[in-house]
């Protein structure tokens, strides 16, 4: 099977897919650590003969109008029209249900009236689907395969559809092999809990499988009232798995046309609760279909819902998900070959108190190092000019060593996207009691490329954090600060680094008299944009350490 998914990724041609590679290789390393899913919408059926919303109502209407001819005049909205609908099957199916002695009292009426109203949508959900064509029906969808694959290495995938194709794609022996056990678990309440760490297939909108004597939820959100009901359970926390999906995994949003009002206040909430977290949108491209607002688009989507906006249409689908599924051996090599980086490295640099820190905390669906990889020396919180040379050459060495940690980690890892606190240049804007190429040398020989090792500084795109001095300066009070750090210190601390980063292109952004929430979209901006101009750290630091000024 690989070889065969190996031959078809070699021929990746769809420019908007290439474009994608740094959010294909994020989605990579969320898939490996198990917080990656997929949202699946109506869209997905379309290519498995099953209706989307209007003409499933259509084929429910035509089937109450033999009961009730009046219905033939519903021409709402489909959420209202479904309102309407089911008062007018309850209305007749109420007296007929009446005439059967033992339902011999309301609410047992009632149950049997929401019982037939689930099989009423049954017929027409799987009107033009049979047993013997289920198979063919996910073999020919253009990336339902794709799909599965991804979905059987996923904890959780939320699937807005009633059917279960999901399910049946997870149980085909070749497709997903499960040693005679189920492969995959089915819920619709917020409120059940995993018992499988992969390929748990949430339906918040009910669930109605092929066979309709399997076991299915009695609740469905169908009409305006239903999808009111869930809008009310979100505003009051009874979506929690939703939110999680939201906030603590990536997420891909496929077969959406984002008008779910439900869903639309969920990603806004998530935008306040995790505004660090992004989940991707795929826009689906139709044959022909020109779309000239693509800009504003992903711009409105970023910036209201965290969604980063992708506009693929079916084959470019196919190879998104592909890409995110294959093999790391056969990854790397297609991505060579294609000429595209497989690791994508941001520095956040900047004074301290500037707000690094912060901002790294909120981006947990990157891989993040933070500051140092071990316990910081407590003579670290004071300013170079309060140290011996003793302790200087100390703490020296000891940032040597973390600096050296940290570019080990970053070469060891072939695939992701990196946010890392500080890069091994920081330690020179310090300098205060050593000069500055003595300084360069020892991080060279003592942390980077100790002996013989001719070991390089990762490359990567500087972000580099700006601010007012004074407002930097109160917010080392609260971490006792203030008078090792002194504005005027702090102020010199900052011009320090914007000259030393200043021939590497850093993208700069402002993170005092701001809110917090607006510094973190602008360095996810900067990290989410489709570009990628990483600097040579190393030539720098070589630039420095060979300084004979």
């Amino acid at each position: 099977m690989m070889g065969t998914k190996k031959i078809q990724m070699s021929k990746i041609q769809s420019e908007n897919v290439k474009a994608a590679w740094k959010y294909i290789c994020q989605l990579r390393s969320q898939t490996k650590k198990n917080r990656a899913s997929l949202i699946l919408g109506a869209g997905i059926s379309r290519d498995l003969h099953l209706p989307l919303w209007d003409k499933l109502l259509e084929a429910i209407k035509n089937e109450i109008t033999t009961k009730i001819p009046e219905a033939a005049a519903v021409t709402e909205q489909p959420g209202k029209a479904a309102l309407i609908l089911f008062e007018m099957f309850s209305s007749y199916r109420k007296l007929e249900i009446a005439q059967h002695p033992e339902y011999n009292n309301t609410y047992l009426i009632e149950k049997k009236v929401l019982s037939d109203w689930r099989e009423l949508i049954h017929k027409f959900l799987y009107a033009n689907t049979t047993e013997l064509e289920r198979r063919k029906l996910i073999e020919q969808h253009p990336y339902f395969r794709e799909m599965i694959e991804f979905i059987k290495n996923s904890e959780i995938t939320v699937n807005y559809n009633f059917d279960d194709f999901v399910e049946f794609g997870l149980s085909q022996p070749d497709w997903n092999p499960s040693h005679h056990e189920r492969p995959y678990q089915t819920i619709w309440s917020h409120q059940s809990q995993f018992t499988k760490n992969k390929s748990v297939i949430y339906h918040p909108n009910g669930f109605l499988p092929f066979d309709s004597k399997k076991f299915q939820s009695e609740n469905l959100v169908f009409s305006d009232g239903s999808f009111a009901d869930q809008l009310l359970e979100g505003l009051t926390g009874n979506l929690s798995t939703l939110l999680h999906v939201l906030t603590k995994k990536t997420s891909i949003l496929i077969g959406h046309s984002l008008t779910d009002s439900t869903l639309l206040h969920l990603l806004r909430k998530a935008t306040t609760i995790s505004p660090g977290n992004y989940n991707y949108f795929i826009r689906f491209t139709a044959p022909g279909e020109h779309i000239a607002n693509k800009n504003s688009i992903f711009e409105a989507n970023f910036n209201n819902y965290n969604l980063i906006t992708l506009f693929l249409n079916s084959s470019e689908i196919k190879e998104f998900l592909s890409a995110i599924t294959l093999e790391e051996r056969d990854f790397i090599e297609i991505s060579e070959n294609l000429g595209l980086p497989t690791k994508y490295i941001y520095y956040l640099v900047g004074s301290i108190g500037i707000g690094k820190s912060t901002a790294l905390s909120q981006f947990g669906s990157l891989t993040t190092l933070d500051e140092w990889f071990d316990e910081r020396p407590s003579d670290m919180a004071l300013s170079p000019q309060e140290l011996s040379t003793h302790t200087t050459i100390t703490i020296d060495d000891w940032t040597n060593q973390q600096f050296g940690k940290k570019n080990n980690y970053l070469r060891s890892k072939p695939v992701g996207v990196f946010l890392v606190d500080r890069s091994p240049l920081d330690p020179l804007s310090f300098v205060v009691k050593v000069d500055e190429k003595e300084r360069a040398r020892s991080m060279i020989s003592n942390g980077i490329s100790p002996g013989q090792s001719r070991r390089k500084v990762e490359q990567g795109e500087i972000i580099h954090m700006l601010g007012d001095p004074k407002e930097i300066w109160s917010r080392l009070i609260t971490k006792r600060k203030e008078y090792s750090w002194p504005v005027t210190k702090v102020e010199e601390l900052q011009e320090k680094s914007k000259q030393l980063y200043a021939s590497l292109n850093p993208k700069f952004i402002y993170s005092t008299q701001r809110k917090e929430l607006d510094v973190i979209r602008d360095v996810a901006k900067i990290i989410f944009s489709q570009s990628y101009e990483p600097a040579d750290l190393d030539a720098k630091l070589g630039e420095i350490a060979a300084n004979d000024q």
